[in-house]
Parts: C-alpha cells; structure tokens; sequence
C-alpha cells in the first residue's frame, strides 16, 4: 500500500510539471517551458510526447539541431504521429544541409510494419497472439476441430512472425543510431586529433550515422564516401 501510494503521488507530481510546462509553452516562455521539459526528460520521464513537445519549443527558439534531435527520440515512441512527422520534416527544412533520415535498411523494408510501431507495441502484439494461440491449442485438443486446427497453424505462424518482428526492431535501434549536429558548424575530420584534416562541414541541425566513439570524438557518416570524426561535444545523440 505505501508502495502504491508513493507511485500515484509522484504521477501526480509528473501530471503537474507537465501542466506547468505546458502552460510556458502558451504563454510563450519557451527558455523556461525548456527548461522545465529537460527537467521533467532527467527525473527519468520520457515519453514521445514530452519529447515532441520539446522539440516544439526548441523550433521555437531557433535552435534546429535540438529540436530535430528531439523528434527524432520521440520517433521511439510515436512513430506514426503525423504531427510530429510533419514537424520533423519542417526542421530539417530549416537547416542549412536538409538531410533527411536515412530509408530503412533491407530488413527494415521487408518487415515494412516495424517502422510504424513502437518496441512496447510490439511486445504485446506478440504476448496478444501468443495468449490466443495457446487457447486455440487448448481448444484444438479438446475438440479436435479443423478449424481449429487451421486457425493453430496460422496463429502459430503470426506468432512466430512477430517474434522476428521483435529481433528486427531490435536489430535496427542498436545499428542505427543517429546523431544531430547542435553546434552552428563543426569541421568533420579524417582522423580523431585535432590537427586531422578538415574532409567537410557539417551545419546545425544535420542528421548523420554515428558508427563509432573514440574517447571525445564521434565517428559520423552520410553515405559511403562522406564520413569521418567530429568532436563529442559537437554531436547530440
């Protein structure tokens, strides 16, 4: 009981800092409606929403890279929301590069349904069919029916398709991961020093592939030809 108490009191406290955030917003105080959403994302609450709505008031203050790198994590949660799509498309107009996200990968193509749902989503989809596969089993071993046994062996095949669906969703989060320029400019370089020479530049809001970390700097990619190392610090993750 004192478990359950401490839990609604602190939903409760999170359903008013996210009021007050809200009503920054309204009243146009973007710096502190910001301030007030990164708060709330520390204390450990991430949602789509609250990093859509930060992404809002990051567009609103001008500041593209943090917006873009926000909706980008919202993209975890709500991936099929046409708002944040449509805002995520703005931003990156707003840039100086426009480059968009990259198109699924072979796999990503192939279980094309993965991309417009979430991993939570997923996860009990499958536990969904798996809790009425093993009534239809129950079912066909008592009746024996045809029906049965055919809605069994479709059932047993989604099952198993979702499963996959899991392992692919999981694959793409862990070998995609995207990063977004938050500095105006930054130099990409051939090698992780400082005196490495200068390959291309990237400006504020540009969305890359990060393929590799070595202590401060961030190894990034935009094709096969156009990759190289910038500055941690540089690069919002």
């Amino acid at each position: 009981l004192s478990f359950s108490t401490s839990v609604s009191v602190s939903a409760s406290e999170y359903i008013k800092e996210i009021i007050h955030a809200n009503d920054l917003y309204e009243q146009k105080l973007y710096k502190e409606a910001s301030q007030a959403y990164e708060s709330l994302i520390h204390s450990g609450v991430n949602n789509g929403y609250l990093h859509y709505n930060l992404g809002n008031t990051y567009i609103r203050m001008g500041k593209s890279g943090l917006a873009i790198l926000n909706y980008i994590h919202a993209l975890k949660w709500i991936p099929r929301d046409e708002n944040l799509q449509a805002n995520l498309k703005f931003a990156i107009q707003q840039t100086q590069d426009k480059i968009e996200p990259p198109a699924p990968g072979t796999l990503g193509s192939i279980f094309f349904w993965v991309n417009d749902l979430n991993l939570g989503e997923l996860v009990y989809l499958s536990m969904g069919i798996n809790l009425v596969f093993w009534v239809t089993l129950a079912l066909w071993m008592v009746f024996r029916s045809p029906t049965l046994q055919l809605a069994r062996n479709a059932l047993l095949c989604i099952l198993l398709l979702s499963f996959l669906s899991i392992g692919v969703k999981l694959k793409n989060e862990s070998s995609l991961k995207l990063g977004v320029v938050l500095v105006k400019r930054v130099e990409v370089k051939s090698g992780h020093v400082e005196d490495a020479v200068t390959l291309f530049q990237l400006n504020e809001g540009a969305l890359v592939t990060v393929t590799d970390k070595h202590e401060d700097w961030i190894e990034v990619r935009l094709n096969n030809r156009r990759k190289g190392w910038v500055s941690r610090g540089s690069i919002g993750t």
